[in-house]
């Protein structure tokens, strides 16, 4: 026994020196394993802060171009501006596309590292790059090069907008390895907008010493009955959006202005004589409508009234020729751009004619002179006011197939009486208003192709009499152009059922529309005008056809597009004049917005600060005038010459020169001169900038027009960024 305990004794200690070694073994194992992580995480700790480190470091490389870049932008952006501010009166170019393109210039000259000269053709093509230049902007000039197998260069590109332009310096790499031998790459396009600088203000500013009225309301001409009238020298601009410029009954005024802007109309009433012409040759003559009214409705008067224009007149609705007696004669070139809202060839607006440019002749014995004209362009077509069923008028007017219309041809558009019951048309009250309307678009009828199939006809209701007409839908406008064409060429059967000629029907009934004496006037040669609809211009022909035809239009019979672009890039422009005076500044819509700024409360005068300032008057040594600033109304009784700033309406009883800029309305009483003067109103605002009172009443000296200066950094941007490609 005591043998067999020390063999199994011996045996323990055997087991245990194994078990020892086995557990010195295994937690040597777990130091190797722990040390070895250790090791592993340490040295991949070591190796990604490095390569961060790295690519921090060639992004701070990136940084530097970036920062480079910036600094010519800054460069390029005040030399621009200025350049712009000091030459834009003599350069006479849009603002904004003037600034972008020396912007881009100078911006471009830095990276070429040469001069460089505008092309439009250059536009969207890559152009060289000057390598060396984008090192000159990094400490670590080695670092940077172009991508592999590209050439460095940068591209001009626009949307198609002058705000829309863009330099791209393209192909650009930035590859960094540090002394540890560390790595990282990144490639990418440098994308450049032009910074959105609004000039309005400060170029409105100086285009104001061209005129010699500047209102946020009406023209009114009024007491110059006998004599020479008044004379108005220098431009002009209104911005009521009714009537603009109202000469009264029997006044005679003048216009001898270079630029005349109304947000609303010309409206020149019974008896009255008004000529407009350019200062010094041809002006631009910018309104919403030429309206030559009666006094008053059914006045029956006998005086005759005149409208003699030697301007380019760009008229975004009608010339009405309303009253009777009266004696129009229209030259140079006229512009009614309008074919319907925005100038599209579809549109799912109600058909309006307050969106389609055309000529109404609706008085009594007018005389039409044409023969001085230099071209006519009619884009839309005259209309049927039409009123409803309960006595409003918010319903789509009744198209006609005329650019050029008399109110007697209305005639041809009523519906033919063969399909009424009541036989006649209108038809009162009370009598039978069923229309035949199975007959009327049968496939014997000759109007079904023109009509629209939904809805043949239209009724007009004439509330005061108790009349309802019944008129002719067309389906289209060109629909319109040919039925009227076909009538006016083609015959028909009276009520007794004889044959008569439209034409001749047509013409008898003009002839208390159109004076005897116009024979001649209203003859427009083919070569001249560009017509919606058609044009009867001549109604004493003596033999054949006088009727003109539409020529707006493409083989497909829809408007042509360049034509329809031509009237919106005018609507444009009449926008921007009636927000700045200026060509610029307009832009999506061909129609002023609702609710826009007016011109001189929101973009010339700070009214708040007149109100504050009280009444100021300051003379000019120099210039001999004197700037008058009045919160309220103010009466120019004594000859005068400055400056009136005016916080209501002007009434001008005395010779006047200079810059009357209102609030209210402005009114001339008696037969007064008032002229522009240049020189003296320039001194007069030089004399302004430098007095702080003054100044601060000027919304482009003050800071409070709105310059919107964009932070030129948000200009710069990266596209096409990719690290460590390749």
């Amino acid at each position: 026994m005591g043998r067999l305990f020390r063999k199994i004794r011996k045996r323990k200690e055997g087991s245990s020196l194994v078990s020892v070694i086995i557990g010195v073994v295994f937690l040597a194992a777990i130091g190797l394993t722990i040390l070895t992580v250790a090791t592993r995480y340490i040295v991949t700790v070591y190796v990604d802060r490095n390569s961060t480190d790295n690519f921090y470091q060639t992004e701070g490389i990136l940084s530097e171009i970036r920062t480079g870049l910036l600094e010519y932008a800054g460069d390029a952006s005040e030399t621009a501006y200025s350049d712009i501010m000091d030459n834009y009166i003599k350069s006479k170019a849009g603002m904004k596309e003037a600034f972008t393109k020396e912007y881009l210039s100078l911006i471009a000259e830095k990276l070429k590292g040469t001069s460089y000269t505008w092309n439009d053709s250059d536009i969207g093509h890559v152009q060289p790059c000057e390598l060396d230049k984008i090192k000159e902007l990094s400490t670590v000039p080695d670092a940077v090069m172009a991508v592999p197998g590209m050439n460095l260069g940068f591209v001009i590109n626009t949307d198609g907008t002058g705000s829309g332009y863009s330099l791209t310096l393209k192909n650009l790499l930035i590859d960094y390895t540090d002394a540890a031998g560390y790595r990282s790459r990144i490639q990418t396009d440098i994308v450049m907008r032009v910074p959105d600088y609004k000039f309005e203000g400060d170029s409105t500013f100086d285009a104001i010493k061209d005129y010699i009225v500047i209102s946020d309301d009406t023209l009114s001409v009024s007491s110059s009955m006998n004599g020479t009238g008044t004379s108005f020298t220098g431009n002009i601009y209104t911005g009521n959006k009714n009537t603009g410029i109202a000469v009264e009954a029997q006044n005679k005024a003048g216009f001898h202005s270079q630029t005349i802007i109304s947000r609303g109309s010309l409206d020149i009433l019974t008896g009255a004589n008004v000529s407009v012409s350019g200062e010094s040759g041809v002006g631009d003559l910018w309104l919403s409508n030429i309206n030559l009214k009666p006094q008053s409705a059914g006045s029956g008067s006998t005086l005759s009234t005149s409208f003699t224009m030697k301007e380019n007149a760009y008229i975004a609705n009608d010339l009405n020729i309303a009253d009777n007696n009266s004696v129009v004669s229209i030259a140079g070139k006229y512009y009614g751009y309008s074919y319907n809202k925005e100038n599209e060839a579809a549109s799912s607006e109600k058909a309006l004619s307050t969106y389609s440019s055309a000529i109404l002749i609706n008085g009594l014995n007018t005389t039409l002179k044409t023969d001085g004209l230099d071209k006519l362009i009619l884009a839309g077509r005259t209309f049927v006011s039409r009123n409803n069923e309960d006595g409003t008028s918010e319903v789509s007017d009744i198209m006609m197939g005329e650019s050029l219309a008399v109110k007697s041809n209305q005639i041809a558009y009523l519906l033919p009486v063969e399909y009424m019951a009541a036989g006649h048309n209108p038809v009162a009250d009370g009598e039978d208003m069923t229309v035949d309307e199975a007959r009327l678009m049968g496939e014997d009828s000759e109007l079904a192709k023109y009509l629209n199939p939904s809805e043949p006809y239209t009724k007009n209701y004439n509330n005061v009499h108790m009349y309802t007409y019944f008129y002719l839908n067309f389906k289209d406008p060109k629909s319109a152009n040919e039925y009227f064409r076909h009538y006016y060429t083609g015959e028909g059967k009276d009520e007794e059922g004889n044959t008569v000629s439209h034409k001749e029907e047509l013409d008898e009934r003009a002839r208390t529309y159109i004076s005897t004496s116009d024979e001649n006037g209203m003859k427009l040669s083919p070569n001249l005008y560009l017509i919606a609809g058609n044009i009867i211009h001549n109604y004493y022909a003596g033999s054949g056809s006088s009727i003109q035809n539409d020529n707006y239009y493409d083989n497909s019979g829809k408007p042509k597009s360049e034509l329809l672009e031509d009237g919106k890039k005018i609507g444009l422009e009449y926008v921007g004049r009636q927000l700045t005076l200026l060509a610029s500044g307009a832009t999506g819509s061909m129609r002023l917005a609702e609710g826009a700024d007016a011109l001189v409360k929101d973009r010339i005068i700070d009214f708040d600060k007149v109100q504050a300032a009280g009444r100021i008057d300051r003379a000019d040594a120099e210039s001999g005038g004197h700037v008058l600033v009045e919160p309220g109304d103010y009466t120019v009784d004594t000859s005068d010459k400055g400056i009136i700033i005016s916080g209501g309406d002007v009434t001008v009883q005395a010779d006047f020169t200079g810059l009357i800029l209102a609030k209210g309305k402005v009114t001339t009483v008696g037969n007064r001169d008032l002229k522009a003067d240049i020189i003296l109103t320039g001194k007069l605002l030089e004399m302004v900038k430098k007095d702080n009172e003054l100044a601060e009443l000027f919304r482009a000296l003050n800071g409070s027009v709105k310059q919107d200066p964009t932070n030129l950094s948000e200009c710069i941007s990266y596209q096409n960024w990719e690290k460590n490609a390749g």
